[in-house]
Protein backbone atom coordinates (compact mmCIF):
# COMPACT_ATOMS: atom_id res chain seq x y z
CA UNK A 1 0.00 0.00 0.00
CA UNK A 2 3.04 2.14 0.74
CA UNK A 3 4.62 1.68 -2.37
CA UNK A 4 1.19 2.22 -4.74
CA UNK A 5 0.99 5.77 -2.47
CA UNK A 6 4.33 6.56 -3.25
CA UNK A 7 3.75 6.22 -6.86
CA UNK A 8 0.96 8.22 -6.70
CA UNK A 9 2.78 11.04 -5.25
CA UNK A 10 5.27 10.83 -7.50
CA UNK A 11 3.49 10.83 -10.89
CA UNK A 12 1.52 13.71 -9.94
CA UNK A 13 4.35 15.47 -8.71
CA UNK A 14 5.72 14.78 -12.48
CA UNK A 15 2.58 16.01 -13.68
CA UNK A 16 2.94 19.83 -12.11
CA UNK A 17 6.79 19.50 -12.97
CA UNK A 18 5.77 19.28 -16.44
CA UNK A 19 2.66 21.35 -16.90
CA UNK A 20 5.21 24.30 -15.47
CA UNK A 21 7.89 23.43 -17.98
CA UNK A 22 4.91 23.89 -20.84
CA UNK A 23 3.99 26.93 -19.83
CA UNK A 24 7.47 28.46 -19.61
CA UNK A 25 7.98 26.45 -23.65
CA UNK A 26 4.90 27.55 -24.62
CA UNK A 27 5.83 31.80 -23.82
CA UNK A 28 9.75 30.85 -25.34
CA UNK A 29 8.00 29.51 -28.38
CA UNK A 30 5.28 32.24 -28.76
CA UNK A 31 8.20 35.00 -28.60
CA UNK A 32 10.59 33.11 -31.12
CA UNK A 33 7.85 32.98 -33.04
CA UNK A 34 6.98 36.86 -33.34
CA UNK A 35 10.73 37.49 -33.66
CA UNK A 36 10.42 35.30 -36.77
CA UNK A 37 7.20 37.10 -38.30
CA UNK A 38 9.00 40.75 -37.54
CA UNK A 39 11.97 39.15 -39.50
CA UNK A 40 9.92 38.40 -42.54
CA UNK A 41 8.23 41.42 -42.70
CA UNK A 42 11.53 43.58 -42.71
CA UNK A 43 13.47 41.28 -45.10
CA UNK A 44 10.84 39.87 -47.94
CA UNK A 45 8.49 43.71 -47.87
CA UNK A 46 9.60 44.93 -51.33
CA UNK A 47 9.50 48.44 -52.37
CA UNK A 48 7.62 49.76 -49.25
CA UNK A 49 8.32 52.68 -47.35
CA UNK A 50 10.28 52.71 -43.59
CA UNK A 51 7.01 53.87 -41.88
CA UNK A 52 4.96 51.16 -43.71
CA UNK A 53 7.29 48.85 -42.47
CA UNK A 54 7.02 50.07 -38.77
CA UNK A 55 3.26 50.02 -38.73
CA UNK A 56 2.89 46.55 -40.13
CA UNK A 57 5.19 45.40 -37.44
CA UNK A 58 2.96 47.27 -34.28
CA UNK A 59 0.19 45.75 -35.69
CA UNK A 60 1.71 42.49 -35.11
CA UNK A 61 -0.54 41.53 -31.87
CA UNK A 62 -3.70 41.49 -34.36
CA UNK A 63 -2.36 38.47 -35.82
CA UNK A 64 -3.87 34.65 -34.52
CA UNK A 65 -1.85 33.50 -31.95
CA UNK A 66 0.28 36.78 -30.85
CA UNK A 67 -2.30 38.48 -28.49
CA UNK A 68 -0.53 38.58 -26.02
CA UNK A 69 2.80 39.77 -27.94
CA UNK A 70 3.41 43.89 -27.89
CA UNK A 71 5.68 45.41 -30.00
CA UNK A 72 7.65 48.00 -27.07
CA UNK A 73 9.54 49.93 -29.84
CA UNK A 74 10.36 50.06 -33.50
CA UNK A 75 13.65 52.17 -34.53
CA UNK A 76 15.42 52.23 -37.98
CA UNK A 77 18.67 53.59 -38.28
CA UNK A 78 20.21 53.90 -41.88
CA UNK A 79 23.46 52.58 -42.44
CA UNK A 80 25.66 54.53 -43.85
CA UNK A 81 24.20 57.12 -46.42
CA UNK A 82 22.36 55.04 -48.52
CA UNK A 83 18.96 54.30 -48.00
CA UNK A 84 19.39 51.21 -49.06
CA UNK A 85 20.97 49.42 -45.96
CA UNK A 86 18.91 49.34 -42.42
CA UNK A 87 18.88 48.00 -39.65
CA UNK A 88 15.82 47.65 -37.45
CA UNK A 89 16.06 47.53 -33.90
CA UNK A 90 12.67 45.79 -32.70
CA UNK A 91 12.11 45.11 -28.94
CA UNK A 92 8.75 42.54 -28.30
CA UNK A 93 7.10 41.99 -25.16
CA UNK A 94 5.11 39.15 -23.85
CA UNK A 95 2.19 40.40 -21.58
CA UNK A 96 1.59 37.15 -19.64
CA UNK A 97 4.82 36.98 -17.96
CA UNK A 98 6.20 40.83 -18.81
CA UNK A 99 8.97 39.19 -20.63
CA UNK A 100 11.33 41.57 -23.36
CA UNK A 101 13.33 40.77 -25.80
CA UNK A 102 15.44 42.96 -28.26
CA UNK A 103 16.57 41.87 -31.54
CA UNK A 104 18.02 43.61 -34.80
CA UNK A 105 17.46 43.18 -38.04
CA UNK A 106 19.12 43.82 -41.20
CA UNK A 107 17.69 45.33 -44.35
CA UNK A 108 19.35 45.17 -47.99
CA UNK A 109 16.29 46.95 -50.40
CA UNK A 110 18.78 48.06 -53.59
CA UNK A 111 15.42 49.51 -54.72
CA UNK A 112 14.77 51.87 -51.67
CA UNK A 113 15.18 56.15 -52.66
Amino acid sequence: MAIIALLITSGIALIIQYRGMSARLEVVTNLHSAKLMVEGIVRSTNRVSEANIISRIQQLSEYPGFEEVTVVSVDATSVGDTPTKRVFRVVLKDERVSREEEFYVYRYDPYAE
